[in-house]
């Protein structure tokens, strides 16, 4: 009971020291902590109150979680394997709590502030898939698996050469199938970790098969390929299109959710991609806007049906885009 009591305080920065009733030292000042801190605390009798504990900025939770993807990638380059129980026990717990902050916009601004493209990207991936869930309806044991499985997604990167992932221009045939291949090294990478649940090893397998069969590495379709891969998948291709890369700028996100629903009955998984889509579109309710055909407006409500087509207000009248086929967005304001 006093473990589950304290589960809220999980993310949180201690501002203190913390000791049990000997005087030995529990958990040190500015520790953030974990689920395994407090099964630690409820076994030597130790109680938290909202004095011992503050917020962690959103900032040092994404310095955080970007310096244990770039400890991980290193680890697994050198060893073929991960420490997962160190991914569950304490990248998880930074994940969730970005993933609490009010307002993700922000959390996603600040990730892009990074160069590091494949860390931040498990970072993103992550967070993004976790949203998916929870708009499908996913439980919190699920949720945790998901975002799991999301954050490892790209481990098979770090068995890429770097100087292929920032070659800066167009990569070659070879170097292509060369990237190719971290799907298949990223789920022997899993395989051989202790702990990790073989639907993790899948899903950095399959988060670029698609429905149509058009992707890689086994060309699956359809049923063939697991919902996690297909929640990745969508993910993974969203903050691919929105970000900044050595090679490409990042896609306006108008662009970005338009080309997402232009593919909703082809290569991404329909359900999954049009719940993501109208999950965004809520979170910019509100937001003003500029349409095609010049003028200004503002975000009033999406429909499940065609959520990148919402009704936007514009001078007091509301126009509903999804049955004016000659106007949409252009750009955010």
């Amino acid at each position: 009971m006093l473990g589950s009591q304290m589960k809220a305080y999980i993310g949180k920065r201690v501002n203190r020291n913390i000791y049990n009733e000997s005087g030995t030292l529990i958990v040190p000042v500015s520790r953030v902590l974990t689920d395994r801190d407090i099964r630690l605390l409820a076994r030597q009798g130790v109680t938290l109150c909202e004095q011992d504990v503050e917020a962690v900025s959103i900032v040092y939770l994404i310095e955080s979680a970007i310096r244990e993807v770039r400890e991980l990638f290193e680890f697994a380059k050198q060893t073929d394997r991960i420490p997962f129980a160190r991914v569950r026990d304490k990248v998880v717990p930074l994940i969730l709590e970005l993933s609490n902050h009010p307002d993700l916009n922000q959390t996603f601004r600040y990730l892009e502030t990074y160069d590091e493209y494949v860390y931040r990207h498990s970072v993103a991936v992550a967070l993004l898939s976790r949203l998916i869930g929870k708009v499908k309806g996913f439980d919190e044991a699920q949720l945790t698996e998901l975002t799991i499985a999301g954050f490892l997604h790209d481990i098979g990167k770090s068995k890429v050469p770097g100087a292929i992932l920032n070659k800066p221009g167009r990569l070659t045939e070879e170097e292509f199938r060369i990237v190719k291949e971290h799907t298949v090294f990223g789920y022997e990478i899993l395989k051989r970790s202790e702990g990790v649940p073989d639907r993790h090893a899948y899903v950095a397998l399959q988060h670029h098969e698609r429905e149509d069969g058009s992707g890689y590495p086994l060309g699956l379709k359809g049923d063939g390929i697991d919902q996690f891969s297909k929640i990745v998948a969508v993910a993974d291709v969203f903050h691919a299109m929105m970000s900044k890369r050595v090679y490409k700028s990042p896609l306006p996100l108008c662009q970005v959710l338009k080309e997402l629903a232009d593919n909703v009955y082809g290569s991404l998984e329909p359900g999954i991609t049009l719940a993501f889509l109208k999950r965004i579109m809520d979170m910019l309710i509100g937001n003003r806007v500029v349409l095609t055909d010049g003028r200004e407006g503002r975000i009033v409500m999406a429909s499940a049906a065609d959520p990148v087509r919402p009704v936007v207000e514009v001078d007091g009248q509301y126009i509903d885009l999804s049955a004016e086929g000659s106007i949409a967005l252009e750009r955010m304001i």
